[in-house]
């Protein structure tokens, strides 16, 4: 078979068995896949390696011991580090490569030592009229069709996946959108287009929101009309009672948290010091306690709450932060998430 067709095929396999797209993993693979044909000057990676594959080929016949279930088991054994100082899925994608690299040999006229040192040769499938040529029109087929499945698995799994795209499609519930954002939030925007009702004034919703944070089964969302932060789900604290949340996966982002622990500071100040993309949650203990004044928040989620003799954040954007500008923080423990 040509190199492409090996390539081709070690790229679908490898993408269907470990559900992935990574780049790296599928040149890993394809690496594996030439590793048979060094023992032949003649092909691209004889060519590449030259002095590696005269030596193998000076020792051994093509198609024997490089075609075997044997070699299999060396580059598995030679590879295996990539178990202790790699992820493994680099160890799975070079041996299935290698192995996918020798076994499509198989099924052409001549067949591969599969079992070498035995000399036998395994030929598949036994009508010898259905055997592979190289470069025939029915290796240009398989190629095509290995291109196609490993186009459709790389699509699907950048996608998230067969049961990721079912659940997307037929279970457009918060409980799904929760699930996507616990997966991929920290790496990537995820926006939900919600239909429900809002639960104090009754008015129907169709917004889409920038999910901020979730938990099992409620999502905390900024509405991409208004501005404010709602929770949505089905519990009994949640601003909207959603019936349909369609979630989607959009550009990458990156967030950054980090733990301030300051005091004798004013709010302003600290506002001041903080980025402008961010969301706080934790505690501060202010000067004057006593005058605190929150609005009462029953119509959007309530990001700041007088709780326990401190003002507890959730979320809370810096513009929430503007009704405590007066006032100076005596101690402050929160969490500040950045996304970029």
């Amino acid at each position: 078979m040509m190199s492409i067709t090996h390539a081709a095929i070690a790229i679908s396999t490898v993408s269907i068995s470990l559900g992935t797209g990574n780049t790296y993993l599928l040149g890993t693979a394809i690496l594996g896949s030439q590793l048979p044909d060094l023992d032949s000057t003649e092909s691209m990676i004889g060519r590449s390696l030259y002095p590696i594959a005269r030596l193998i080929e000076s020792r051994f016949a093509h198609r024997t011991i490089t075609h075997s279930f044997l070699s299999t088991g060396l580059v598995a054994i030679a590879a295996s580090p990539l178990l202790f100082f790699h992820h493994w899925q680099f160890w799975v994608a070079l041996v299935l490569g290698q192995f996918t690299g020798w076994f499509a040999d198989c099924f052409t006229r001549s067949g591969a030592s599969a079992f070498y040192p035995n000399p036998a040769r395994l030929v598949i499938p036994g009508n010898p009229r259905a055997r592979l040529r190289s470069q025939s029109p029915a290796e240009y087929w398989v190629l095509g069709i290995a291109c196609f499945l490993a186009i459709a698995s790389i699509n699907l799994a950048s996608a998230g996946g067969v049961t990721e795209q079912f659940g997307r499609a037929f279970f457009p519930d918060t409980a799904t959108a929760a699930n996507l954002f616990q997966k991929y939030g920290s790496e990537q925007l995820i926006t939900a287009e919600v239909k429900g009702l809002h639960v104090h004034t009754s008015q129907a919703i169709a917004d889409t929101f920038t999910v901020i944070d979730a938990t099992e089964n409620a999502l905390i969302g900024e509405s991409q009309t208004n501005g404010k932060l709602y929770k949505i789900g089905s519990g009994s604290d949640v601003q909207i009672r959603a019936s349909r949340v369609k979630a989607s996966v959009g550009r990458a982002i990156a967030i950054t948290a980090q733990e301030l622990g300051l005091q004798d500071i004013a709010v302003a100040d600290l506002i001041i010091k903080l980025p402008a993309d961010s969301y706080l949650s934790g505690s501060l203990l202010l000067d004057d306690m006593e005058e605190v004044q929150i609005p009462l928040e029953i119509e959007s989620y309530p990001t700041l709450r007088v709780f326990g003799g401190q003002v507890e954040l959730s979320n809370a954007r810096l513009t929430d932060l503007a009704v405590l500008r007066e006032f100076w923080v005596l101690t402050v423990r929160v969490i500040v998430k950045e996304r970029r």
